[in-house]
C-alpha cells in the first residue's frame, strides 16, 4: 500500500515538472472592465508554427490602446477571442526556437516588434509572432528600452509619412508631445526636417526644449491652440483630444489634421472633405512590419531616434505601470519588464 502511494506520488510529481515545464507567466484578464480586472495568468506556452518565431520577452510598453481594449472598445471585432486575453503589444526579446519556414531570423538573435493589437498580446514570458513582424534590435540601446519604439514608431510614420506625406520645411503642429507618440512623432519630424512646433503643458516645456531641442512649444494651459492666427501644414493630434471642426482655422489652405482617436466626424465627413483642401484623417496602427522596424533600426544606430522612458516597472508592478498610462502624465513611454 505505501509502495503503491509513493509511486502514485512520483508519477503525480512527475507530471507536475512536465506541466511547469510548458506553463508560463503573463499579464492579462477574463473579462473586460478596468484595470481591475488584470491579473497575473498562467498559460501554456506557445509553441512556433512554420513561418513563426518563439520570442523569451525581455520587456513591452503599455499603450494607451491596451486601456481601450481591456475596456471592451474592440469588442465587435475582438469577440472572437476567447478569454483570457494577454495585454500590450509592444515587446522585446530573444528568439528561443523558429519554425521551419523562417530563414531571415535564427536562435539568439535580439528582437524588437509588435503584436497585432487586436488579436495577440505580448505581456507574457513567451511569445510567437510571425517573422514580418519583428527586426534585430539596435545593438547600440539596452534590448529591454527597444521595446518602448514598435507600436509609437509605426503610428507616427503612418500618421506623418503615409497620410500627410510630411516633407522637409513643413510648418507641423503636434499636440501632446511630451507623450509616447507625441516624443516619437518629434524625432521623426526632426528627422525630416520639418518646422516644428510642440503642444504641452507648462511642466514639460523646459524638458522638451532640453530634450529634443525644440524652440517653438506652446503650453495649452495658457494658449488656445484652435485660436490662433498661426497656419499649419500638418496638426498631428497626438493626444487625439482635439477636434477637426475647431482646429481647422489653424491649418493652411492645403493642410492635413490627422488625429489617433478615432470620431465620427472623420467618417460622415469623409466624402464631404474629398472635395474640399483640408483634410481630417484618423491613424489607425494596427499591425507594424519589418520594413518599418528596420527603418526604427537603422534611425536608432545612426543616433537620430532614441527611446524615451520614464519608467520601467517589474513585472508584479503592472497594476502601477497602467495606473501611471491611465493618468495620462506619462513623459514618453512606461516600460514592464517581463523576464
Amino acid at each position: 500500500m505505501i509502495k503503491h502511494l509513493l509511486n502514485l506520488f512520483i508519477t503525480l510529481y512527475n507530471q507536475f515538472l512536465i506541466l511547469k515545464l510548458i506553463i508560463m507567466r503573463a499579464i492579462g484578464y477574463n473579462s473586460y472592465g478596468g484595470i481591475d480586472k488584470l491579473q497575473i495568468l498562467e498559460v501554456e506556452s506557445p509553441k512556433p508554427k512554420r513561418h513563426e518565431v518563439a520570442v523569451k520577452v525581455s520587456a513591452i510598453s503599455i499603450n494607451p490602446v491596451d486601456l481601450k481594449k481591456m475596456r471592451g472598445g474592440f469588442k465587435p471585432i475582438t469577440s472572437i477571442k476567447k478569454f483570457p486575453i494577454i495585454t500590450a503589444c509592444d515587446f522585446s526579446g530573444e528568439i528561443v526556437e523558429i519554425g521551419n519556414d523562417v530563414g531571415a531570423f535564427k536562435v539568439g538573435d535580439k528582437v524588437f516588434g509588435m503584436q497585432d493589437i487586436l488579436f495577440n498580446g505580448s505581456a507574457a514570458e513567451k511569445i510567437t509572432i510571425s517573422q514580418k513582424y519583428i527586426s534585430l534590435a539596435p545593438s547600440n540601446f539596452a534590448l529591454s528600452d527597444t521595446a518602448a519604439i514598435p507600436q509609437v514608431g509605426n503610428t507616427s510614420l503612418l500618421a506623418l509619412r503615409n497620410i500627410a506625406s510630411l516633407r522637409k520645411g513643413h510648418k507641423l503642429l503636434i499636440n501632446g508631445a511630451s507623450g509616447g507618440v507625441g516624443t516619437f512623432a518629434l524625432q521623426m519630424a526632426k528627422i525630416y526636417e520639418a518646422d516644428i512646433t510642440a503642444v504641452t503643458s507648462d511642466r514639460n516645456i523646459e524638458w522638451i526644449k532640453n530634450e529634443f531641442d525644440i524652440e517653438n512649444i506652446i503650453d495649452y494651459t495658457k494658449t488656445d491652440i484652435t485660436d490662433t492666427s498661426d497656419k499649419y501644414d500638418i496638426i498631428f493630434d497626438a493626444n487625439g483630444n482635439l477636434s477637426f471642426p475647431k482646429i481647422s482655422n489653424s491649418l493652411s489652405t492645403n493642410g492635413i489634421y490627422v488625429t489617433t482617436k478615432f470620431n465620427i466626424y472623420n467618417n460622415i465627413d469623409t466624402a464631404k472633405q474629398f472635395f474640399k483642401r483640408k483634410k481630417s484623417r484618423t491613424v489607425l496602427s494596427g499591425r507594424t512590419s519589418t520594413s518599418n522596424l528596420d527603418m526604427f533600426r537603422m534611425w536608432m544606430e545612426d543616433g537620430k531616434l532614441k527611446p524615451v522612458i520614464e519608467k520601467t516597472y517589474s513585472f508584479d508592478q503592472y497594476h502601477e505601470a497602467y495606473e501611471h498610462l491611465s493618468s495620462g502624465r506619462a513623459k514618453g513611454k512606461l516600460l514592464i519588464k517581463i523576464n
